[in-house]
Order: C-alpha cells, then sequence, then structure tokens
C-alpha cells in the first residue's frame, strides 16, 4: 500500500500543535489522555462505523483512551475492552475494560487477549513502544485477530513522518506498517477518518470484508 506524501503546511501545523503541548493538556473523566482531540473524535467515528464486539488496545498508560472508548461504548456496540501495557500504574476502573500487564509483543500476553476476544468482532488500537521492530511483532501477532470490516489504528506515526531523531535509525510505527502491509493487502485506508491535525498520520485502516 502507498500513502500520499504529507504536506510541509500540515507538517508544520501539527508540529505548531506538539509545541503548544496540545497532546499533553487532556484528560477524560479526570485520567490524562495523550492525544490530540480531533484524533480522539477521528477514533470515535470510526469505532462507531466498525461497530466491533471488542476492542484491543496495545498500551493503556494511564487509561485514558481506554477509559474514552468505554464512555462511547454502548453507542459502538462494544462489548468489551482489552487493555495492554508494560507498565503498573494506578488506573481507572469500568466493568468494561480489562487491563491486562506485560509484554504485548509475547505470546504469553497474545494468548491472554486471545482467550479473552473469544472469536468475537474486533478492531484493534496499536500504541506501545513505537520502534518499528516492535510493532511489527505486535502486527504479526494481533493483526490477524482484526476481524473482516473492522478498525486497525496505528497510532504515533508521526514520529516517521516528522522524522523524530530517536527513531531515524530503525524506524518508527510507520515504518513496521509499511513493511506489514507489503504482504497483507487485506487493510485499506478508512475513508474519511484521518483528521488534518493528527499524530496517526495514515494511521486509520480497514480490514477488507
Amino acid at each position: 500500500m502507498e500513502f500520499p506524501k504529507v504536506g510541509l503546511r500540515r507538517k508544520w501545523a501539527v508540529k505548531a500543535a506538539l509545541d503548544r503541548r496540545d497532546d499533553r493538556r487532556n484528560s477524560w473523566g479526570g485520567v490524562q489522555m495523550i492525544k490530540f482531540p480531533s484524533d480522539c473524535f477521528a477514533i470515535q467515528a470510526l469505532l462507531c462505523r466498525c461497530r466491533p464486539q471488542v476492542v484491543v488496545e496495545l498500551g493503556s498508560l494511564n487509561g485514558g483512551s481506554a477509559s474514552f472508548m468505554a464512555s462511547f461504548a454502548p453507542l459502538a456496540g462494544i462489548e468489551a475492552i482489552i487493555s495492554l501495557d508494560i507498565q503498573v500504574l494506578p488506573r481507572p476502573s469500568s466493568p468494561i475494560v480489562t487491563f491486562l500487564t506485560g509484554d504485548s509483543s509475547s505470546q504469553e500476553m497474545y494468548q491472554q487477549v486471545v482467550d479473552r476476544v473469544a472469536g468475537r468482532t474486533c478492531s484493534l488500537l496499536v500504541d506501545s513502544d513505537h520502534s518499528a521492530a516492535h510493532v511489527l511483532k505486535e502486527l504479526e501477532l494481533y493483526a490477524p485477530l482484526v476481524s473482516p470490516g473492522q478498525a486497525m489504528i496505528m497510532e504515533d506515526t508521526l514520529v516517521d513522518v516528522l522524522d523524530f531523531k530517536k527513531f531515524r535509525q530503525g524506524g518508527g510505527p510507520l515504518v513496521a506498517m509499511r513493511r506489514y502491509l507489503r504482504h497483507h493487502p487485506e487493510f485499506e485506508t478508512a475513508q474519511d477518518v484521518e483528521p488534518y491535525l493528527t499524530t496517526n498520520f495514515h494511521g486509520y485502516l480497514i480490514k477488507k470484508g
């Protein structure tokens, strides 16, 4: 899959938003959520469109994103949210959110997720360690869990698009996604979802059904 080039004006706009720390000022239910508001609306719109029974989130941090998704779950038909993180942190409780602790790229954690998905329709958000090597391992494990017609959202691809120094050598999420999609044409870009101000350039995908 080839992605269109991101224009300079759009890159500048996102850089300016990052300089203002627009992604660090937000919370949901009192829990910090490190995302642009525009990406939150995009995630909500796509999940409401796809209506998965289960959402798997790789990267919980403080639990703000999981709480956000739980808040609109009834509107999107979401029955359960499974969120993984390697860190043990205080996180909010929700009757539909399960937080798991461990390495998301491990077979053990993957099996725990599979057991909880239990064959239900599933969408996936990838937002943990952003190194390309780690993300590629996650995609190889979890992307097959995404059901036809469901979403796969790759977060923080801006580290590649905006050429973050930390990721120049090994690459970040977008590099991993491009490598994965070369051999997996079953995924395509979700239409009319990605906002102008985003940290997830080219990161809103749908599995063809």
